[in-house]
């Protein structure tokens, strides 16, 4: 089955394209809500229960921890039977992971937008984010996407309203050749 990547920066819009792949009968999935596939490693490569984990993490512990995905309960994803599968997600791992997927699409926001967004979702999630998380957020935003382009991702404008952002989204995997480098390494 054909499998994508949806990524981008926090506030980007991956939660909310997912949503929309999915009430269009589209198999789209939030990696956030697998604990199985998304979770935390310390600096040691221990997996933390994210239940133990800060609320609002601070600068030290961002510091000593990475949010991953699991290669191999993403490969299980990936296997399942029926139509293409669309992975709606960010991991500090997700470059180590591109080999698992025919197509990889970055969605990309100016700091503003991505500002506002960040600030609309601390605001309906109190505590919110602290500002150490919020700085590593706005700090890695132009160096994830210059590495994922670099990587061959599909650039996708994610300023506009989700609705048009997957409209586009289907609009581009119509003709595209399979990413070079992608899942035929598998």
């Amino acid at each position: 089955m054909p499998a994508f990547l949806v990524t981008g920066n926090p506030g980007s819009g991956k939660s909310a394209l997912a949503t929309e792949l999915f009430r269009r009968g589209l198999r789209a999935i939030d990696p956030d809500h697998d604990p199985e596939l998304s979770f935390w490693l310390d600096s040691a490569g221990h997996r933390v229960d994210q239940a133990s984990g800060p609320a609002r993490p601070d600068e030290q512990w961002l510091g000593t921890h990475r949010w991953v995905w699991g290669r191999d309960r993403m490969r299980e994803i990936l296997a399942g039977p029926g139509q293409p599968v669309f992975i709606c997600g960010i991991a500090t791992n997700a470059g180590e992971l591109l080999d698992l997927f025919d197509r990889v699409f970055l969605l990309r926001i100016d700091g503003p937008t991505q500002e506002a967004r960040l600030d609309a979702h601390d605001a309906g999630h109190p505590p919110g984010r602290s500002e150490a998380g919020r700085r590593e957020i706005r700090d890695g935003r132009p160096v994830f996407e210059s590495q994922m382009l670099r990587r061959g991702a599909i650039p996708i404008d994610a300023t506009r309203p989700t609705t048009e952002v997957a409209d586009e989204l289907l609009a581009r995997m119509v003709g595209l050749p399979e990413s070079p480098g992608h899942r035929a390494q598998r």
